[in-house]
C-alpha cells in the first residue's frame, strides 16, 4: 500500500474505534487536514529521473457529416 492508503486506515482506525458510525469518507476528509503528521514524503516532490509529461494542443480532427456543400 502507499504512505496515504496506510495514514488513512490509520486515521479511519483510530476515529472508528471512538465512534462506531464513523464513515471511510470521513477519514479520508479527516486525514487531509491532517496530513502534516504523515511525514515529509507525501510533499516532497516527484522522484529524480522521473519527468513529467508536457501537455500540448491536440489537433481536432475536422469532422465532415452528411453532403458536401461544394457546387460542382
Amino acid at each position: 500500500m502507499t504512505a496515504w492508503t496506510d495514514f488513512v486506515s490509520k486515521v479511519f482506525k483510530e476515529e472508528r474505534a471512538k465512534n462506531p458510525a464513523f464513515q471511510f469518507k470521513d477519514a479520508l476528509k479527516m486525514a487531509s487536514k491532517r496530513k502534516s503528521e504523515m511525514g515529509s514524503s507525501s510533499s516532497a516532490a516527484a522522484a529524480p529521473g522521473k519527468t513529467m509529461k508536457k501537455r500540448g494542443k491536440s489537433k481536432k480532427s475536422k469532422k465532415r457529416g452528411g453532403k458536401s456543400r461544394r457546387k460542382k
